[in-house]
């Protein structure tokens, strides 16, 4: 943690020092410098953070994968959950990987995470407690709900086995699509990081290649137009930044589709529908962060605690249902209607239709991502054209100011 602390410490005097390296290309009067060195630094600060926090995530889900996979070769093999767990934290605590520094931190994280984890199973706890514990140290929901399916299990006197069985495969399905996000959402970065950053380069090589062209930018009128050029490329990077940086929080399809995976899994570990919704809607509770795409996120989420919550005072399942409306959400009003017509029908693969239907709108979307991203495209033309008149004006005022 000291160490992490260090570096971090170090990145932001290293960037400190390159906002006023930069924002000395354009000025030389010391207000205006410092001025233009704090909007650079905040800018660069909020990109590498973004970065540094979505990279720590995307090793975590990457390893959090492969753990899921060997667990369930060791269950299918015959072992008990705790044996399972206790092997897999051993070879994990005994092995030795090459790891870069960028994930020295996630690294060290995880080693004392399994160590806890495999002490805990030492004194025997149970195996649902130890990976809510895991699930805390290592910052994964997904184990968190891991944790409160094997509960349910121990509750009702179901096969450990094969509820765990049924969960490490849900749980790799939501791992694997919020990868795939993640994946696109880099690949917007790198492209966001090249077009925020060559105004700036541009800048920096007319400095540098001819710089008593540009020396008429630092007197006389040459500050007013340096601070245009300024202001528009400074815009034209915010709005590359929000297009293309900003990480996005997940869709609210996204949530719907792990609510129905986490209840399908519930459903297998022996609740019936109505305990299923509360347990599922109490993970969401413990999990969900912050929305940053707010509205669609925040109305579904209340309208999950709303039914759980009228279901917790005793109002019959289908009674709670009824009271969601059709404007809602469209995929939360099928969701809806597929599970009052099993419930009245007492369907006996409602866990698997819920899976179904979970994984489906995953794909969709993936779907409405990719839609997004080609939308996001268009809007890209406006901070290029901005980005395009500074370069312009910065080119063409020395010589303007010098007739």
């Amino acid at each position: 943690m000291a160490g992490e602390k260090s570096l971090l410490l170090l990145i932001k005097a290293g960037l400190a020092l390159a906002s006023l390296a930069t924002a000395a290309l354009y000025f030389r009067i010391k207000f205006l410098l410092l001025a233009a060195a704090v909007v650079i630094y905040r800018l660069m600060l909020s990109l590498l953070l973004n970065q540094r926090k979505s990279r720590r995530q995307q090793r975590m889900r990457k390893a959090a994968v492969l753990w899921l996979e060997e667990l369930t070769l060791g269950l299918k093999a015959g072992k008990a959950p705790a044996t399972a767990t206790r092997d897999l934290a051993r070879r994990l605590l005994a092995s030795r990987f090459k790891v870069t520094a960028a994930g020295r931190a996630e690294h060290e994280r995880a080693k004392a995470a399994w160590r806890q984890c495999l002490g805990l199973l030492e004194l025997n706890y149970p195996v649902d407690l130890v990976y809510k514990e895991l699930a805390v140290q290592l910052g994964l929901p997904e184990l968190r709900a891991l944790a409160a399916v094997l509960a349910s299990a121990v509750r009702t006197g179901a096969s450990l086995n094969q509820v765990f069985i049924h969960c490490t495969g849900g749980i790799r399905e939501r791992l694997q699509a919020r990868e795939f996000l993640e994946a696109r959402l880099a690949v917007r970065r790198l492209e966001g990081c090249l077009l925020a950053a060559a105004p700036a380069v541009y800048t920096a090589f007319l400095r540098l290649a001819t710089p008593a062209y540009m020396e008429s930018l630092y007197s006389g009128k040459g500050p007013v137009i340096a601070a245009m050029v300024f202001g528009l490329q400074m815009v034209g990077s915010l709005l590359f930044f929000r297009l293309l940086l900003q990480e996005e929080e997940p869709a609210a399809e996204l949530i719907l589709a792990d609510f129905q995976e986490e209840m399908a899994l519930h459903l297998s570990a022996g609740l019936n529908l109505p305990d299923a919704w509360q347990q599922a809607a109490v993970s969401r509770l413990e999990t969900a962060g912050p929305t940053g795409n707010a509205k669609q996120a925040a109305d579904l989420d209340n309208c999950l605690l709303s039914v759980a919550g009228q279901l917790a005072v005793g109002v019959p399942f289908a009674a709670a249902l009824d009271r969601i409306q059709p404007r809602q959400g469209e995929a939360l009003h099928r969701a809806t209607e597929l599970l009052l017509q099993n419930y009245h029908l007492g369907s006996n693969s409602l866990a698997a239709l819920l899976r179904l239907e979970a994984r489906e709108g995953r794909q969709r979307c993936l779907l409405d991502q990719k839609s997004r991203d080609s939308r996001r495209e268009t809007w890209l033309l406006f901070p290029m054209i901005l980005l395009l008149v500074s370069s312009l004006l910065l080119t063409a005022a020395p010589a303007l100011l010098s007739l």
